[in-house]
């Protein structure tokens, strides 16, 4: 099977990353996409990363940034950001409902790459939040890979 997943990812890699889906090896009831939103000089991705839970129906949101000098990426967690007057928070300490967790994007062969997401670039093939997980931890279920699972055609 990861052969087969490693194969799919890389017949991918011109999949635009906000049309992007994910799928949680392993979980297949967990999904992730991102969406657009707006860019400011805090949030300058351009995109919010949805995790969705199929059983619940709930999706939780988060923000990709870039770690200052310590070099890490990160993503934080963020109200839902379909909500009418919904904007990111203060980047300096606003509400993270969630809290932030680090994030490793690699392409199809697994080679990591430096950086979140931007909107318009290719979709990582692969995403892992290396501190999720944990026994509280009711966002993340297991600690392993999202997998590229899908291209949404454009305007979908």
């Amino acid at each position: 099977m990861f052969d087969l997943l490693a194969l799919a990812a890389a017949a991918l890699t011109s999949c635009p990353v906000e049309r992007a889906h994910y799928i949680l090896r392993d979980h297949p009831d967990v999904t992730a996409d991102f969406r657009s939103v707006a860019r400011d000089p805090d949030w300058p991705s351009g995109l919010a990363l949805g995790v969705h839970h199929t059983a619940s129906g709930r999706t939780f949101w988060w923000l990709p940034w870039n770690g200052g000098s310590d070099g890490l990426q990160n993503v934080a967690s963020t109200g839902d950001v379909t909500a009418k007057g919904w904007h990111p928070p203060d980047p300096d300490g606003g509400p993270r409902p969630f809290g932030d967790r680090h994030y490793i994007g690699t392409d199809a062969a697994y080679h990591i790459l430096n950086g979140v997401p931007n909107r318009g670039e290719p979709a990582p093939a692969h995403m892992l939040f290396p501190d999720s997980a944990g026994s509280q931890d009711h966002v993340f279920v297991a600690r392993q890979f999202f997998d590229l699972a899908g291209c949404r055609p454009k305007g979908g």
